[in-house]
This record gives C-alpha cells, structure tokens and sequence, in this order.
C-alpha cells in the first residue's frame, strides 16, 4: 500500500510534488483485465483546497492486455495527466445525501490519507478499452473470416437477397 499522510505533509507545506516508480505488486491489477509487468511513472501535485486537496496526477507505463479478435498479447501504452479533487468522507451518522458537485470528488476512505497505488490502478482500469484491440486493422484469429463492411460494391449488386432465392424456388414449383 502506497499513502501520503495529506495532514502531516500540509502542516509543513502548502503545495506538494511528487514523483514515484510504481512496482506491478504496488498496482495489483486484476489479472482478468490485464498484466502489468514494467514499473508505472507516476508525478503527484497536491495543493489544499476550501473543501480539501486538489490533485493533480500523470501517469505512464504498459499495460498487456489480449486483443478481443485474435486473441494476441499486446502492450497498450498508458499515459494520461488528471486532476481531481480529493476529500474526507462526510462524517455524518446515517444517510447523507450527495449534490452533483460531490460526483466530481473522489472520497478518501480513511481522513486525510492518500492511497497513491488505488487512484494510479483506477486510472488505468478506466483507460482500458472493454474490448481491447492490437490494432484497428486487426482481421482476427488466422484462418477464421470476420465480416467487415469493406467489401466493394460490386459484389453487393451480384448477391441475391433472401427473398429473390425464395421468388426463384417459388417461381419454380409454381412452373411444374
């Protein structure tokens, strides 16, 4: 596990940079989404904020995934900058509600701290495609066809349509 304490760091500084190597383990993604095998570069900006802490977050390594069609292991390269802004969870008993400009923040789960590993592993699973491709051309496993919409129109105007086979079949038994 990976935290800042924002409350020890801000008694000394009003601004916070940082710059990290996240490990594989560190991130533990999910196997079913992907392989992580290189470290992950990871730059943190932190400032205080009225309500809390605004972060600002950039983020680059691989990530090997499988291509959906052909089925291949592919790295995809991840790198990305977001800012977000961070804050404690209310501290009301019960229900509380929440107003849009809450949809925007992302809750600490314990006060003040910062796990630099979850955000860097929410990141990438949002930055991964649900069915990954190793490149838009890609035709699919060997020696299986994919229909694509890239055939000419020519072929189009030969083929017959379902019905005018029915019509022909028709035409014939009402023939003999």
């Amino acid at each position: 596990m990976f935290t800042l304490n924002l409350k020890e760091i801000f008694k000394v500084s009003d601004r916070f940079k940082g710059s990290y190597i996240l490990e594989p383990a560190d991130i533990k993604l999910p196997p079913e989404i992907g392989e992580i095998r290189k470290p992950f570069k990871v730059s943190i900006e932190i400032t205080k904020d009225k309500e809390g802490y605004k972060l600002t977050m950039s983020i680059e390594g691989y990530v090997e995934l499988e291509c959906s069609r052909c089925l291949e292991v592919f790295e995809k390269e991840i790198s990305q900058s977001k800012t977000e802004f961070l804050q404690n969870v209310p501290n009301e008993e019960g229900v509380f509600m929440l107003k849009p400009k809450d949809l925007e923040v992302t809750f600490m789960e314990e006060p003040d701290i910062v796990d630099v590993a979850q955000l860097v592993r929410e990141e990438i699973i949002l930055s991964i495609p649900m069915k990954p491709l190793c490149s838009p051309s890609c035709r699919g496993i060997p020696g299986y066809e994919l229909v694509f919409d890239e055939e000419p129109k020519e072929k189009e105007s030969q083929k017959q349509s379902s019905f005018a086979i029915l019509k022909d079949l028709l035409a014939k038994k009402g023939g003999k």
